[in-house]
């Protein structure tokens, strides 16, 4: 997702949780998409969408298609795919901008010698003169989705994208259909 405004996202979990939570989700470390009621799915959609300015950029890997070789170095892989994404953000813009990036830290909690930020900009270093520019105004950071409402509710897009290419539901996609400004799948 990209935003002028990340602090309206990052509230998003904190207003949900004041507003519409049971108890006993109230005491999860994290709102998640997967086991999360379809209400609760809407309803965070939603709120993603009352802010004006998100954009959500979307890269589709279907597997299947993968050579099984890439998927063995996942770590490789999912660098490169990062890159991708980064670059199609990057080019969205196309005044000089400064661009505040922001990976979880998990799922691969990756050795502490392992720097995916680094790995990230070499990637978007080799997208030509534009990538090189827009490199110079970026910030790549990884964290803990526990301690991030933004990544919180972009796990909730991720969610309806998902749900669309695996299991042929649109419902939640059809909520956030009008902020997909790049959606591509690789191959």
């Amino acid at each position: 997702m990209v935003t002028e405004h990340p602090e309206l996202l990052d509230r998003i979990p904190r207003r949900i949780r004041r507003r519409r939570l049971k108890k006993s989700l109230k005491m999860k470390p994290e709102l998640k998409f997967h086991g999360s009621s379809s209400s609760l799915r809407r309803r965070v959609l939603e709120m993603v969408m009352a802010v004006q300015t998100v954009k959500v950029a979307s890269i589709t890997v279907e597997k299947a298609h993968i050579e099984p070789m890439l998927i063995r170095k996942g770590d490789r892989f999912y660098d490169w795919v990062c890159g991708e994404l980064v670059r199609e953000v990057l080019a969205l813009e196309e005044n000089d901008c400064r661009f505040v990036i922001t990976f979880d830290a998990r799922p691969h909690n990756r050795p502490p010698s392992y720097d995916f930020a680094e790995k990230i900009g070499a990637a978007i270093l080799c997208g030509g003169p534009e990538a090189r520019r827009a490199f110079r105004s970026l910030k790549v950071s990884v964290i803990d989705s526990r301690n991030s409402g933004c990544l919180q509710v972009a796990d909730f897009v991720v969610g309806a994208i998902q749900r669309k290419h695996e299991y042929g539901d649109s419902s939640y996609y059809r909520i956030i259909a009008p902020a997909i400004v790049v959606e591509r799948r690789i191959p």
